[in-house]
């Protein structure tokens, strides 16, 4: 007579014992990943500060040092661009600055604008500046300031009749204004892991200038 196999139901405690290695070095693995992506967000987040603040440093190194000549050949030309009911876009900042550039140690042209997207993202867009030698021969500069800016808004404080009042817009060979107040545009209703270097860049940064209300 032949006696039936009992089915075995359940599992061994080595069985139990191996489950729990394998998961706990699965568990392991995905928190080292975890903590590797999560270091790389930081690294990466500080470094987006770290060029922020060196683009506001530049950008003011720059405008307190624009100048004019008695001869009229430099020009302090700051354009405001249409206002809509979305706010300033591409207003349009050049000047001549004796500060050091990429391009020279004093006299350079500096023009800062917004450079739309194209269809070649390896170009250049967003906010740039375009530096040309002032007084010499030589090729233009352009570099980036902020690709992920939407726009810039300038506003110049000037005297009028004694009177300190801030301007949209300022053309002059002869004088510059007091002081100007530049401020970078993002798009806010989108999530971007430079969010705090954004924030920095659009804190309104009023620059003095050093030859400001005069020739």
């Amino acid at each position: 007579m032949s006696v039936s196999a009992h089915h075995r139901t359940g599992m061994t405690l080595l069985e139990v014992i191996v489950a729990l290695t394998v998961a706990g070095g699965a568990l392991a693995a995905g928190a080292a990943v975890l903590g590797f992506l999560t270091d790389q967000q930081a690294r990466s987040g500080t470094q987006a500060i770290v060029s922020a603040h060196a683009v506001r440093s530049t950008i003011r190194d720059w405008a307190s040092a624009a100048r004019l000549t008695t001869e009229g050949d430099a020009e302090f030309r700051g354009i405001a661009a249409a206002r809509t009911m979305r706010g300033p876009t591409e207003d349009e900042l050049t000047f001549i600055t004796s500060a050091p550039t990429e391009l020279a140690p004093a006299g350079t042209q500096v023009r800062i604008y917004m450079k739309p997207a194209e269809a070649d993202t390896a170009q250049l867009h967003g906010l740039v500046a375009e530096l040309t030698p002032w007084r010499n021969s030589g090729p233009s500069v352009t570099m980036s300031l902020a690709p992920d800016a939407t726009g810039f808004h300038a506003r110049y404080l000037g005297s009028i009749f004694g009177r300190r009042l801030w301007q949209s817009s300022w053309i002059s060979t002869s004088v510059l204004p007091v002081a100007v107040e530049f401020r970078v545009l993002f798009d806010t209703t989108t999530v971007s892991p430079d969010k705090a270097a954004h924030a920095l860049l659009a804190l309104p940064m009023t620059i003095p200038l050093v030859g400001g209300g005069r020739r």
